[in-house]
């Protein structure tokens, strides 16, 4: 008996119900991504050759694909790929996926200084998003960059070589700050950034599968009150930043109140706001010592 001849949108239909019936979260959409990861093509172009066959070996491979997403393996991971800033980025199991909302770090730190030369200290690069980000849009500009994690700092050097920042970037591996108390110099920055980890460890459970089952916990999760590393970001990062320096950093929407608590301990800062994000909630905060 003939093997049926599957066709891309026949195929897409298919995967969309078999999602659907899985639960998975915007069924047709990772349906488009992964069939066109696969047959390197736009989500565009896929409609554009919709009765193109798909043979044998690229089906085997795309069921593959398809249990994985079912067993809530995010899209990310499947593809290794993620678009920040409207740049191209790799991500993998040893990394957070980036979210939009960090966007807004980025695109603040180059709205405040657009025209004047800056040295940057990010603490927790993870996939160096926001590093490559700020090196691509800034190529005058010296960054430096530390994360606890070396498997992380691996796939920050892939981003970081693929955008040709390798020059402007440099990796540091170790726990916050500790990185740069072993360097010989003095020297103090413009910026401090981090997107830290945030989520309470209560709130385990609460997470998706697709996150809590996947990303690693590590940029995850901040002790009982999720505020470990931010609370330790406020505290050191004026020990590194020049007099009319400024720390910007990503937070939980529910955290406003304590670090706003925080920040009323601490007599270095004069004055500090919050960035809402695209759902109206306070995102990302923005302190400065002048």
């Amino acid at each position: 008996m003939a093997t049926k001849t599957w066709h891309v949108l026949e195929l897409l239909e298919w995967t969309t119900a078999y999602f659907e019936k899985h639960n998975i979260p915007n069924p047709r959409l990772d349906a488009e991504v992964l069939l066109g990861h696969l047959l390197e093509k736009s989500r565009l172009q896929l409609y554009l050759h919709f009765d193109m066959p798909v043979f044998q070996n690229d089906l085997d491979v795309f069921r593959e694909m398809i249990k994985k997403r079912i067993a809530r393996t995010p899209i990310s991971y499947l593809t290794n790929h993620k678009e920040f800033m409207s740049l191209n980025f790799y991500v993998d199991e040893r990394v957070l996926i980036p979210r939009p909302e960090t966007e807004f770090i980025v695109e603040t730190i180059l709205k405040a200084d657009a025209d004047t030369s800056q040295s940057i200290l990010e603490i927790g690069t993870g996939s160096g998003i926001i590093a490559t980000s700020l090196a691509v849009n800034k190529p005058e500009w010296d960054i430096i960059a530390t994360d606890i994690c070396k498997d992380a700092l691996a796939v920050a050097e892939i981003n970081r070589d693929a955008h040709d920042c390798s020059e402007r970037i440099t990796f540091l591996h170790g726990d916050l700050f500790d990185p740069i108390k072993q360097l010989e110099s003095t020297r103090r920055y413009n910026w401090v950034v981090s997107n830290p980890p945030y989520v309470m460890t209560n709130d385990y459970a609460s997470l998706s599968p697709d996150v809590c089952n996947y990303e690693p916990h590590i940029a995850l999760f901040a002790g009982e009150d999720g505020l470990s590393i931010i609370r330790a970001l406020i505290a050191e990062a004026p020990n590194y930043l020049q007099p009319e320096g400024k720390l910007i950093f990503e937070i939980g929407d529910t955290q406003t109140e304590p670090v706003k608590a925080l920040f009323q301990e601490q007599s270095a800062y004069k004055k500090y706001q919050f960035i809402k994000d695209y759902a109206g909630k306070d995102r990302v905060v923005l302190a400065s010592l002048e």
